[in-house]
Order: C-alpha cells, then structure tokens, then sequence
C-alpha cells in the first residue's frame, strides 16, 4: 500500500511541474462575452425529457436555446441550415464552453429567431412589482417596460431607486417561459444621483 501511495504522489508530482505556472482554470461564469458565430447546424441538442435545448454547429460548437423557445426554434432552423448565432460566450458547470443565443438567423430563409433582444434605455421608475412572497422584483418604467431585479436586492432598492426616479437600464428584453415580456438588467443607472447597480 505505502508503494503505492508513492508511485500515486510521484505521478502527481510530476504531473504539477508539467503543467504551466499561468494555467487558467474554467469556471462556471468566468466568461460571458458577446460573440456571432456561423455554421452550419448537424444535429439538436436535447434536454433530458427530450425537449430541444439547442444544437450543434459543424465546427464543434454547441448552441444553447431555452426549453421553451422549442417549437419557435424548430420553425426556424433545421439540420443543414446554415445559420448566425449571436449571443454571449457561457462556460458551463462542468467547465465545458457554449453559445447562449440570443438572436438566430437562418442564412438560407433570412428567418431570424430573437430570444433575446440587447437593450439600453431609459425612463422613470412608476412602480414595483412584488413577488408572491410580497418581496419586490422589479419595476415598471415610464416605457412600459418592466424590469426584473435579483432576490439580493429586493430590500435595498426603494433607497437606491425609489418611484419617479430616472434611469437608465441596459440588459436585454426577454420573452419567459409563460409568455411574459421583461427586462433582465446588466446595469442599472440613477441618472439623477449617478449610482450605478452592476448585475453579474
């Protein structure tokens, strides 16, 4: 046993003076750069009760789709369609690397898919909305846009954005799994105090 403990800690040794000093690790959430990838579609990804949550390219590269953008997706693009993703570059929890989508475009058809719409703009705060636990998660803007906040900032909002205040939003409009039509905030700016709430 001793032996071969020995031989496991040598491996191991080794193995650490191989690798390089600067050696970056992946993290889930590390990278989340805007980036347009084309190609041509091989085959769909599925979730686990089969519902189509993405696809794949043929240079490798894995696409991720929401569950419930299915049958938009399927009208969309099919296998051998030639397409351009527009979206953010994602790492996974297993450390694997992906394209979130946010806009695709069939080549062949010009048909485009918008999962995801970039948005900057601004507009006074209305009112809250309220969760069914009675906590606030979001705001209405002069717009008629609503804008969805993390659970982490619910109690501290009324102070940094209280109703009337003008603000300018950039993040993206989405469509959620019932239909609903919200903003999903990156950053949000108090234009008349300059505080600005950065959302990783």
């Amino acid at each position: 046993m001793i032996r071969y403990l020995a031989i496991l800690l040598g491996i191991a040794t080794l193995g650490a003076l191989m690798w390089p000093a600067n050696a970056v690790h992946a993290r889930p959430g590390q990278s989340d750069i805007p980036i347009t990838v084309t190609g041509t579609v091989v085959s769909f990804k599925y979730a686990p009760r089969g519902e189509i949550d993405g696809f794949y390219l043929d240079s490798g590269v894995e696409v991720r789709t929401p569950k419930h953008w299915e049958w938009e997706l399927s009208q969309t693009i099919t296998v051998g369609s030639p397409v351009q993703v527009d979206g953010r570059e994602r790492i996974g929890r297993r450390g694997e690397i992906h394209v979130k989508a946010q806009v695709i475009t069939n080549l062949t058809t010009n048909a485009r898919l918008v999962i995801e719409e970039v948005v900057n703009l601004e507009g006074q705060v209305v009112n809250y909305t309220y969760s069914r636990s009675g906590r606030i998660d979001g705001f209405v803007l002069t717009t008629g846009d609503e804008v969805r906040i993390p659970r982490h900032l619910s109690a501290s909002i009324t102070n940094t954005i209280p109703v009337g205040s003008a603000v300018q939003v950039a993040g993206v409009r989405k469509t959620g799994k019932y239909g609903d039509v919200h903003i999903k905030p990156d950053t949000i700016t108090n234009l008349a105090t300059g505080t600005v709430i950065v959302i990783p």
